[in-house]
């Protein structure tokens, strides 16, 4: 019996395709619904930017995301790299719309970690975007480390941008092409991907080749 219903929960996908919505602590809007349903989760891989107003609800859709890929077995493995000021936003939302627990990587952990690799040990782990990009010893680590789906929120902070015709990376935007290498789904988020200066955006579109 266990057996049975342990098959049933793996396929029930396929008889709910939106499974999250039904699962989850939320009541998505249709422009959501839309985006999740028809624009991301057909893609695959998705490397994507999830560019809509402030306020549309971006981490809804990244949560239904989120949940769909984790229980259709697509993701285990998810990092969130967000602005120091919305870790713990983000941590609450998805525990308790999505009833998913993720960790907030922080130094202390990392020094306390038995492998010495914090970002190897946990699964689903939220980490702060210039923590991350000021320091090296945290890049090396995280290059050895490989992840289903990584999210950037305000990812347009991940910038870059040409002088004369030499382009000029900030720390952001290398960590942004780190990150892009190591995880099959790359979703990046922002209400203001466009500067107005087309090379600009070239620049940040490159990041999910």
């Amino acid at each position: 019996k266990l057996g049975l219903e342990a098959l049933r929960i793996q396929l029930a996908h396929l008889f709910d395709p939106m499974m999250a919505v039904h699962t989850s602590n939320v009541e998505p809007l249709p422009h959501q619904i839309s985006a999740v349903y028809e624009a991301m989760l057909p893609r695959q891989p998705l490397r994507y930017v999830l560019a809509d107003d402030p306020g549309a609800g971006k981490t809804i859709m990244a949560g239904l995301l989120i949940r769909e890929l984790l229980m259709r077995a697509d993701a285990k493995r998810v990092l969130i790299v967000s602005p120091g000021s919305l870790t713990e936003q983000w941590q609450d939302e998805l525990r308790e719309k999505f009833g998913v627990e993720f960790d907030i990587f922080s130094r202390e952990k990392m020094e306390q970690s038995p492998s010495g690799n914090y970002f190897e040990d946990q699964d689903l782990l939220i980490a702060r975007l210039d923590q991350l990009s000021r320091n090296d010893d945290y890049q090396e680590k995280l290059k050895t480390t490989h992840w289903d789906l990584i999210v950037v929120d305000e990812a347009h902070k991940l910038s870059a941008n040409y002088f004369g015709q030499k382009v000029n990376k900030t720390q952001r935007f290398k960590l942004g092409e780190l990150l892009g290498s190591l995880c099959r789904h790359f979703l990046l988020m922002t209400a203001t991907p466009h500067n107005g200066k087309e090379e600009d955006f070239q620049l940040f579109m490159s990041l999910l080749d």
